[in-house]
Order: structure tokens, then C-alpha cells, then sequence
């Protein structure tokens, strides 16, 4: 009986000298990615805001030699021309910890009711291994008699990231003074 004891102890003790030391190998593995390991492209989650100018689709961030770049499908909802973007952008690591929020500016000539690819001419200097979350959220949208914004868009970030769906971000719009000529008409 003790033979039997004492071999089957062995055989455990065995299986643990030779799995511990792979387990705990595989989970450093895990924790220390290297550069080769980046993502080529790395999709991007885009929040919905509630009566934008602009609805972003398909949203993307492929590894170029200066960095990440943002590509989506972008469409026009007004009736006059869009010139301009503003987003944020919220990294979120591999841990479900907070690495940053960025923000970039795009100029661009959308058409009215128009929708067409948009590949971003900001670089994103990241690493985006397996396991990141990359949420989008539309800030300031500028057309030629309106600028359209998000108010507080870092909380509207930060609720999806929290899993808090029930906040619904909304545009407000107020008159654009700074890209409209005197007097409110526009000059052909």
C-alpha cells in the first residue's frame, strides 16, 4: 500500500515539476509581447452619437512605417459640405487599463449627402498587440454655416468602456463664426 502511495506521489510531484514551469511560461508570454507581435490592423469600435453630420463605419488602425494610421467609411447627413473632423480616440490595453486618449483633427471635403473612404493623415504612435480595445468617438464636425460637437465627449468614451451602454451621446450645433463670411451668405 505505501508502494502505491509512494508512486503515484512521485507521479504528481513529476507533473507538477514539468507543467508548473510551462504555465508559467505561456503567462509571460502573455505579459511581454514583442514588437513583431503588433497588429497590422486592429479594428476600432465607433460610438454613435445621436444626430451628428457625419456617421463613421467601419473603422480601422493599420500599421504603416510612421506609426498607426485611422481609416473608416465616413458619410455626410447635411445638405451642404463638410470640411472638417475632430475624434478621440480611447486605448485600452490587454489588462482593461486605460493606456490614453487621443485626439486628431482631419481636414476633408465631403460632399453633401456623400460617403467615401477616409484614411487619416495623423500618425498614432502605438503599440496595439492582441487584446486592445480601441474606442472612436466623432467630436467636432465643421461645415460652412455650422460646427457640430459632442459635449463631453471623454465621458461618453469612458461609459462604453465601463460597459455603460445607456448613455447616449448627442450633437449640439451652433453657428460657425469663424468659417462663414459676414452677413450669413456664402460667396460661389
Amino acid at each position: 500500500m505505501f508502494r502505491v502511495f509512494k508512486k503515484s506521489a512521485t507521479a504528481v510531484v513529476l507533473v507538477a515539476v514539468i507543467l508548473i514551469p510551462v504555465s508559467s511560461a505561456s503567462g509571460q508570454r502573455k505579459a511581454r509581447l514583442t514588437e513583431s507581435e503588433n497588429l497590422e490592423i486592429a479594428p476600432v469600435e465607433v460610438v454613435q452619437v445621436l444626430d451628428h453630420a457625419v456617421n463613421i463605419t467601419d473603422g480601422v488602425l493599420t500599421k504603416t512605417d510612421k506609426g498607426y494610421v485611422f481609416k473608416c467609411s465616413i458619410s455626410n447627413n447635411l445638405i451642404v459640405p463638410v470640411s472638417g473632423l475632430d475624434y478621440m480616440l480611447l486605448v485600452i490595453d490587454a489588462n482593461d487599463s486605460r493606456v490614453a486618449v487621443l485626439s486628431a483633427s482631419e481636414r476633408l471635403q465631403l460632399k453633401d449627402r456623400e460617403t467615401k473612404d477616409l484614411v487619416s493623415k495623423t500618425f498614432f504612435g502605438l503599440n496595439v498587440t492582441r487584446g486592445y480595445r480601441l474606442i472612436l468617438i466623432p467630436n467636432r464636425v465643421f461645415a460652412a454655416d455650422s460646427i457640430w460637437e459632442v459635449p463631453k465627449p471623454v465621458a461618453a468614451l469612458e461609459a462604453v468602456y465601463s460597459g455603460d451602454y445607456s448613455v447616449m451621446p448627442s450633437a449640439t450645433s451652433s453657428t460657425n463664426l469663424v468659417d462663414t463670411p459676414i452677413g450669413g451668405s456664402v460667396i460661389p
